[in-house]
This record gives structure tokens, C-alpha cells and sequence, in this order.
């Protein structure tokens, strides 16, 4: 009992009857007029088989009276009545397919605004590194499964399968005229022939959703060889034929097992192949039986071979079934997609900061930390203080646990023990968001986007966008104003060459726009400025304008610098070298040369180098 029920109920929420409940919300009208079309649309084909055969049989009265006759002008009526039917049959599916498009273009554009939203939704940012969330954004885009969406898949059902067999089932009903089970034994051929082929299809596109990996893996040798950021390399390296090869390599190796389920499924198709087969010769056999016997007028031979036709056009759905079974899958991985990410995304909050926070002080306490899929901590029982309105320097070697810290600190992730203290708060008990609004960040792989320079800068804080004045000091700050207003459109110049009248932008001018960026959120009210590698991109002297002007431009601010360059780190109020994921010295650069230690070793060590690249 239990399970008829549950095969309704998986029936009711199969993707496809879930993207056809989200249409009327998308736009009302539109899913009426689909709706209208859609039914309209059956009914016509019959309406024209019936005008057929009456037509085809008044020919012989009118043949043996005449034009003039009654009979020729009951033939001239039909004949109109047939035009305007043949004339619907050609405007009402070209209506029909535009509304769909329209409407499945809507439902195109909500799916992907809810992805956005889901993948957004987390204040963290662990979902984006975890596989699992990969694949499903991946399955989501259709990467791997051809490229259908499921506004494919409502199309394909709406002008495809829902079409034909409306069609089928209302022009399929003239044979009853002839036999009452006459149109059985074909319907019933072919709803087995439809049912074998949605399964082989909905097996394949499972296949497919099992493969996604691969299909990552083969995308990403694809991007490689495509993408301008590796053409240089790739041309150098002359690896572009073993790109080739890996993508080839990947694919096929992904496809086995489709092809394996392709096979599997061959004989049943094949089955079900023959059933039609013999269901169209046993009614085409009782037509002609019966025409030749005198027991069935021209007119009805007609009307009963059009409507056996209608019914066989239902065999014609493989391409439509493949895109429907292919598209439905992006709706389950949407489902689950936003599943996680409501989960990630649950967050307790009891504490409110006042708008000058932190006022005292941050605080490392205890902390540990390692990454999701990792064994390894990063940081273990970490513990520093840093003060507010003061600007703190990290230096340490690489996987020493800098970065790490600072997104511990922008609160990217949560320490696994311990606790981040703003002002004696702990950091997870402050609304994500209101802590976000106060820090101003440019991380190394900071975002360089295909926008004009006003967007790119004034990202920084949207509520300001529109206010010149603030974009312009945010601008002054990082020195790149100067650059901004000599571009083509000024301010509105697009930083990216492959866009009309657009501009490619050096190293350092794009660092000095990651700059202004941040430097434009603290014009909104952030706080704390987290700078991490902000001038690896510029030049020493280009470097030294902006850090000579650093405690300025950082007054009131609790300011963390990660650098490699200790001529830039030795400005900072305070110094902390880490060392496997542990403060091993802290304190002004003075204060860590007299000590002798390990920042007095690399500062020693960086600046005799430079000496000797500066001498002749």
C-alpha cells in the first residue's frame, strides 16, 4: 500500500512536474497561454484529419454533379474549413514554441538566480572548496550532460510529449468509430515503446550525474587550452595536443559506462521496436481488410488512417525524452545545492557591536584550526592579541598559516577550537554580515573584474556607489586616480581588452585598484583593513609612495599586513613572525633587531640581498 503511494508521490515531484508549478510564477499570463496553446494544439490536428476525410468524401459527389452542384459548394465549404485549419496547424505551434521559449527562458534565468543565491547564502566560504558542492553546481549548469537545463526539459515536455500524445490520444480516438478497441492495441505499443525509452534515457542521464567528476576534470583540460590566462604558457610549453589527448582521455573514460547502459538497454528498445511494429501492421491490416470488403467508405478510410498516424507520431520523442531526461537532473542538484547551503548558512546570533567596534582589541584565543578534508592543523592553540587602531605585520614562511589567520579574522571560517574575541565578544555570536560590513580586505588573489573601473572600485561598498567624491579620495588613497581619469571613458571604462572599448590594465595598476577598493569600504565604516601581499604587484618605488603614506592612511584603523617585504612590514606598529602555525617573536621592528631572532635573520638576509642588486 505504502508503495503505490510513494511512486504518486514521486510521480507529483519528479523534476519536470516541479519546474512546471514554478511557471504561473514566473509570469501568469504566459503560463495561461502556454497552457491554452498547449490544448488548442491537440485538438487541431484531429479537427484537420476529420475535414480531410469529409472533404476527401464529397469529392466523388461533387465529380459526378458538378461544381454548381450543392454537393460542389458543400465541397467548397469543407475545403475553406480545411485551409483555415491547415493555416492554424502552421501559426499555433510557432505560438506555442515562442511562448515556451519565452517562459522557459524565465525559468532559465529564476534557476540560476537561485543557485547564485544559494551559493551565497553561506557566510562561510568551505562550501565552495568541498567536491561534493563542485559537482553539484557543475550538474546544475548542465556541464557534462550536453548542456541541457531544465528549461529545456519543460520545452521538450510542453511542445514535445505532451503534444504528441494529447495529439495522439484525441485523433487516435476516430478508430473507435471502426472498432471499439481498435485504437487500443497501438496506444498500448506505444506508451510501452515511450516508457522503455524515458527509462534508457533517465538511466543514461543518471549515468551521466555519476560522472561528474570526470566531466569536471575534462572541462577543466578543456578551459586550459582555451582560456587567455594559460595561452601563453601552453603555446610555450607546446601542450596544447597533450591537453588534447587528456580531455580526449577523460571523456571517453567517463562515457564507458553510458555506453555500457546504452547496450543494457538496446534489447528492450528493440522489444518494444517490434511491438509498435506489429501493432501498425495488425491496424493497418484491418483497414485495408475492411476498405477492400466494401465495409468501410473512402471517408472513413481516410479519417481512420490519419488518426492511426497520430498515434504513431508518438514514436518521435527520442530526442525529446533525451533532453527531458538530461535537463530534469539539474532540478534534484538544485534541490540539494540549496539543502547545504541552508544548513552552512544556520548561524546563532545573541551579540550587537557598536559601530565603532573594536574599540580595545581583537583576540586569538586558543585557537585551532584545520581545513575541511584536511588532517593537518594549520593553526594549534594559536593565541594573540592585536589592538585596535593599531596595524599588525605577519611575516613567515610560506604554509606558515598567514592567510589562514586573516580568514579566521574576516570570518571565512570558524576556529575548530578556540575562539576570535572582538572586544571580549566571540566572533560567532555577531551576525556574519554586520562583521563583513566592517573589514576591508584585498586578499592576493583579489578580484580583477571584466567591469568598468567605477564598479570595480566601488564594489567595495555598494550603499556608496554612487557618491564621486568618496570613489575619488578611495582612488587618491591607492594612487591610482590619476590612471582612472586619463582612460578612454574615465570612470566607466570597462578594465578588460576583450570587451568593446575596453582597456587591459597592468599588474600594479590592478593592485592599486584592489587598493582603492578596500580603501573605499573604509570610507562606508569598515574598521579593520586586512591587507594580504597589498604591493607584490608594484614596483620598490611605487611600493615605498604608498607605505611612506601608510600610517596616514591608515590612522584609527586596526590594520593586519601580510608581506614578504620587510621593508614594508618594518612600518607596522607591531611584528608577529608565525612559524608552524605558532607566534614565534612579537614586537616593533626595533624592538625584534635587538632581539636578534628569526625576523632579525630574514630582515638581515632580505636586505643584504637587495644591496646586492642594487650595486653596480
Amino acid at each position: 500500500m505504502h508503495r503505490p503511494i510513494q511512486t504518486i508521490r514521486d510521480s507529483i515531484n519528479n523534476p519536470v512536474n516541479r519546474c512546471l508549478r514554478m511557471l504561473p510564477g514566473l509570469s501568469p499570463w504566459r503560463a495561461a497561454a502556454l497552457a491554452v496553446l498547449a490544448v488548442f494544439g491537440a485538438l487541431l490536428p484531429a479537427a484537420t484529419i476529420l475535414a480531410t476525410g469529409v472533404m476527401v468524401g464529397s469529392l466523388a459527389a461533387t465529380a459526378h454533379a458538378g461544381l454548381d452542384s450543392p454537393a460542389g459548394s458543400r465541397t467548397l465549404h469543407i475545403l475553406l474549413v480545411w485551409a483555415v485549419l491547415m493555416l492554424l496547424t502552421q501559426v499555433t505551434p510557432r505560438l506555442l514554441s515562442a511562448t515556451a521559449l519565452s517562459l522557459t527562458g524565465r525559468l532559465e534565468a529564476h534557476i540560476r538566480e537561485r543557485v547564485m543565491i544559494a551559493l551565497n547564502r553561506p557566510w562561510s566560504i568551505s562550501h565552495l572548496e568541498d567536491p561534493a558542492t563542485a559537482n553539484l553546481i557543475s550538474q546544475v549548469s548542465g556541464i557534462g550532460m550536453l548542456g541541457y537545463g531544465p528549461g529545456d526539459a519543460v520545452y521538450f515536455f510542453i511542445t514535445g510529449r505532451v503534444q504528441t500524445t494529447l495529439n495522439a490520444l484525441v485523433s487516435g480516438s476516430f478508430l473507435f468509430a471502426f472498432h471499439w478497441w481498435a485504437p487500443l492495441p497501438p496506444l498500448a505499443a506505444q506508451l510501452v515503446y515511450g516508457w522503455v525509452n524515458r527509462r534508457n534515457f533517465v538511466r543514461q542521464a543518471n549515468t551521466a550525474l555519476r560522472r561528474t567528476t570526470a566531466a569536471r576534470r575534462a572541462a577543466y583540460y578543456r578551459d586550459l587550452a582555451l582560456a587567455p590566462a594559460a595561452a601563453k604558457d601552453v603555446r610555450i610549453l607546446g601542450s596544447g595536443a597533450w591537453l588534447t589527448g587528456r580531455l580526449r582521455l577523460e571523456w571517453l573514460n567517463g562515457l564507458q559506462e553510458q555506453w555500457q547502459m546504452q547496450r543494457r538497454g538496446f534489447a528492450a528498445s528493440l522489444a518494444a521496436s517490434s511491438l509498435v511494429l506489429a501493432a501498425r501492421l495488425f491496424i493497418y491490416s484491418l483497414l485495408a481488410l475492411a476498405a477492400a470488403a466494401g465495409h468501410m467508405t473512402i471517408q472513413a478510410l481516410v479519417i481512420n488512417l490519419r488518426a492511426a498516424q497520430s498515434i504513431w507520431g508518438m514514436g518521435s520523442l527520442a530526442e525529446n525524452e533525451f533532453a527531458i531526461a538530461y535537463g530534469a537532473t539539474s532540478i534534484p542538484a538544485l534541490l540539494e545545492l540549496e539543502r547545504i547551503t541552508s544548513d552552512a548558512a544556520a548561524t546563532a546570533t545573541v551579540a550587537e557591536l557598536p559601530a565603532a567596534a573594536p574599540q580595545t582589541e581583537i583576540r586569538f584565543k586558543n585557537v585551532s584550526f584545520t581545513y575541511p578534508g584536511s588532517s593537518a592543523p594549520v593553526l594549534r592553540d594559536f593565541n594573540l592579541t592585536i589592538s585596535a587602531g593599531t596595524s599588525l605585520a605577519i611575516v613567515g614562511s610560506n604554509a606558515a598559516g598567514k592567510t589562514t589567520l586573516v580568514k579566521l579574522l574576516a570570518r571565512l571560517y570558524d576556529p575548530v577550537e578556540g575562539a576570535v574575541l572582538i572586544d571580549g565578544t566571540d566572533l560567532r555570536a555577531i551576525a556574519p554580515r554586520d562583521w563583513h560590513r566592517r573589514v576591508a580586505a584585498i586578499f592576493q588573489d583579489f578580484l580583477r573584474l571584466g567591469l568598468s573601473a567605477r564598479d570595480n572600485i566601488g564594489l567595495g561598498s555598494l550603499a556608496l556607489a554612487h557618491d564621486q567624491p568618496a570613489l575619488d579620495r578611495a582612488a587618491t588613497k591607492a594612487s591610482i586616480l590619476e590612471r582612472i581619469q586619463s582612460l578612454p571613458k574615465g570612470w566607466e571604462t570597462v578594465l578588460e581588452r576583450s570587451f568593446s572599448d575596453g582597456v587591459a590594465l597592468s599588474g600594479g595598476e590592478w593592485q592599486r585598484i584592489g587598493l582603492a577598493r578596500a580603501f573605499f569600504a573604509v570610507e562606508a565604516g569598515a574598521r579593520v583593513l586586512i591587507l594580504d601581499e597589498p604591493t607584490a604587484n608594484l614596483d620598490i618605488r611605487a611600493e615605498a609612495e604608498i607605505y611612506d603614506r601608510f600610517i596616514e592612511l591608515t590612522r584609527g584603523l586596526t590594520t593586519i599586513l601580510i608581506s614578504h617585504r620587510f621593508s614594508t612590514v618594518r612600518r607596522a606598529d607591531c611584528i608577529c613572525v608565525l612559524e608552524e602555525g605558532a607566534v614565534a617573536e612579537l614586537g616593533s621592528h626595533d624592538e625584534l633587531m635587538r632581539q636578534g631572532g628569526r625576523y632579525a635573520e630574514m630582515f638581515t638576509l632580505q636586505s643584504r640581498r637587495f644591496s646586492e642588486a642594487a650595486s653596480p
